[in-house]
């Protein structure tokens, strides 16, 4: 079920013929937030209880790679830090994570967790936009005559897989090419975690 855009937001652009259906458009929409998802670095709407486990950077300050709207408890070494000493730069779209009086994300292997609420709202407009055209991009190059396109070459069934499986340079190549869309995405986009 898409979130990031609606059926209506697709069916508003040139779509190819003959027209799809409400299945192939929320087909199209799903791999269009599964790909804006993996390429961003973070989701558009809000969940909580995310549990965010990481490699500790052995500084004061740690980027999680997601838009933290709510920290509920932060972890360093299996010791609760507690909420005093804890700064969530909200403001900020990158979940930047600070800690003060003397604490630190110590070095280590997956040794900091947070567990949080992350997300949106309501995705951003340009991620709503963003959705929707790459949802008739998708659509328009025949995704669903069973022309060979990079989509129909990860899945035995398309109509089957719910998240998309394509690789990062693959990921970066179908929205890098795309100028609109990058436009739209680039001020979003969340690269590497840490600081």
């Amino acid at each position: 079920m898409a979130n990031y855009a609606t059926e209506a937001d697709v069916r508003k652009r040139d779509l190819p013929l003959p027209s799809p259906t409400t299945e192939e458009v929320d087909f199209a929409l799903d791999i269009s937030e599964d790909i804006i998802d993996l390429w961003c670095g973070q989701v558009f709407l809000k969940t909580s209880s995310n549990d965010f486990i990481v490699d500790g950077n052995g500084g004061d300050r740690f980027v999680f790679g997601q838009r933290l709207n709510d920290i509920f408890n932060l972890y360093v070494n299996d010791k609760e830090i507690p909420s005093a000493s804890i700064i969530n730069f909200s403001d900020q779209n990158i979940g930047e994570v600070g800690l003060k009086d003397g604490y630190i994300f110590t070095r280590g292997s997956m040794n900091v967790k947070l567990v949080g609420e992350i997300g949106y709202a309501t995705p951003p407009p340009a991620i709503n936009e963003a959705t929707a055209h790459l949802a008739a991009v998708i659509l328009n190059k025949q995704l669903f005559s069973g022309k060979p396109s990079v989509f129909d070459t990860k899945s035995e069934r398309l109509l089957d897989y719910s998240k998309t499986n394509l690789a990062p340079n693959e990921i970066s190549g179908i929205i890098e090419a795309d100028v609109y869309l990058y436009g739209l995405l680039r001020p979003y986009r969340v690269v590497g975690v840490g600081v």
